[in-house]
């Protein structure tokens, strides 16, 4: 489906309203009501479709707006607008004060981005294989396991290297999940490498 959406903005242009996603190819009102609210319109001719308040919710934004006496676009950039709406007032069947609040807290970060923050990892470029490896060297790496003995890390030689617990930090820590996460990355200096056998000894508390 994302594959049809790439095609169809190739061939007719960006996309300036979250409705125009209807005209996708295998794209119908159910697929629409589901991923509207996770599509962005940027630059499109209402704001609202640069939010993740979704199209069914659009007259209850019209109404916040009206009962300010101002229109959308003043009510998405000025916070003291916002605030003169009582959301208790607009309880209904349809509209819960959960969802409300919802509603209200995306109006006062109209833009923000929901995706997190993703870092990118960069291997060094000066080895490719075990054979590369030498004793001391300092390299960048990513966490891809985490045991109660220690950290398997990826520097990027098609084998994980293994920090042991004893080597993770310099006091003493009971769980390696206390002081690491998956994904995370690191930096490590190569204790031991052991061509035959395929394994490789890392530290991260050397390398501070």
């Amino acid at each position: 489906m994302a594959k049809g959406i790439v095609a169809y903005r190739k061939t007719n242009g960006p996309f300036l309203e979250r409705k125009t996603l209807l005209k996708v190819p295998r794209l119908g009102q159910k697929v629409y009501e589901q991923a509207a609210g996770f599509l962005r319109i940027r630059e499109g001719k209402n704001k609202l479709d640069n939010t993740a308040v979704h199209p069914e919710s659009y007259g209850l934004i019209t109404q916040f707006s009206n009962d300010c006496h101002c229109n959308i676009e003043t009510l998405l950039e000025d916070p003291a607008m916002r605030s003169k709406i009582n959301i208790n007032g607009y309880v209904s069947d349809q509209f819960g004060l959960p969802t409300l609040m919802d509603i209200i807290s995306e109006l006062n970060k109209p833009t923000r981005d929901p995706r997190p923050h993703f870092e990118i990892h960069s291997f060094s470029d000066k080895v490719h294989e075990l054979k590369d490896l030498a004793e001391g060297m300092i390299l960048p790496g990513i966490v891809t396991n985490i045991t109660k003995f220690g950290a398997f890390v990826d520097i990027g030689v098609h084998q994980d290297g293994l920090v042991h617990i004893s080597e993770i930090a310099n006091v003493y820590i009971k769980d390696p999940m206390d002081v690491l996460s998956l994904q995370q990355t690191v930096h490590v200096k190569v204790l031991d490498i052991d061509i035959n056998r395929k394994r490789i000894a890392l530290s991260i508390k050397q390398v501070k």
